[in-house]
């Protein structure tokens, strides 16, 4: 059994001016040419791995022009610790809480999947969360000005996350969201489900 985890986690894409301050929650990071930064804050009082990875050319379609995370993973982080990790821009990739059925990629487990600087004028930067390979973890993706989606169970339907099992989305992909490019901050938060704690 697994101890009690709570992992927040905050995704910030944020404009080239300094952000104002904000409270805790919001990264007040400044974009640097062609990075992201992805803030870890461990919630809980046990420690928790969170774990970035990349799709490009494999899970993603996306390939020419997607680039690969190139930073060190965040590591384990204890109770109340943080971290920040640059990711690079046009990155597509996922971020899981790890667990030891979790695969390198996230795979059997629960997953925030982003495609970042899309070049595209509609969806310049996409999210969802997935558990078409399994649900693992409770897990909500707020994006400042944009869609919130938030999944507490494997039947929190398709506006929220894919289903387990489901490649298509509900027929219609509606568990992606976009948002526009820019200043925009993600908020994400990982804890365990009651039924895998100890």
């Amino acid at each position: 059994m697994y101890a009690a985890k709570s992992l927040l986690v905050v995704f910030a894409l944020v404009a080239s001016a300094v952000a104002e301050d904000r409270p805790r929650s919001w990264s007040n990071s400044r974009r640097q040419a062609g990075s992201h930064p992805f803030t870890f804050v461990n919630k809980c009082g046990a420690p928790v791995t969170p774990v970035i990875t990349d799709t490009r050319c494999g899970y993603s379609p996306r390939c020419a022009d997607a680039v690969p995370f190139s930073g060190p993973q965040p590591g384990q982080l204890g109770p109340g610790q943080s971290k920040t990790v640059t990711v690079n821009a046009r990155w597509v990739g996922r971020v899981f809480a790890s667990h030891p059925q979790c695969g390198p990629k996230g795979e059997s487990c629960t997953m925030g999947e982003f495609n970042l600087d899309s070049g595209d004028f509609f969806t310049p930067q996409s999210y969802d969360i997935s558990n078409i390979q399994g649900f693992t973890d409770s897990m909500q993706i707020a994006a400042s000005g944009c869609d919130t989606v938030t999944c507490t169970n494997a039947n929190c339907g398709c506006r929220n996350a894919y289903p387990i099992g489901d490649l298509s989305g509900c027929g219609n992909d509606s568990p992606v969201h976009a948002c526009g490019a820019g200043g925009i901050a993600f908020t994400g938060e990982l804890f365990m489900p009651v039924g895998l704690q100890s």
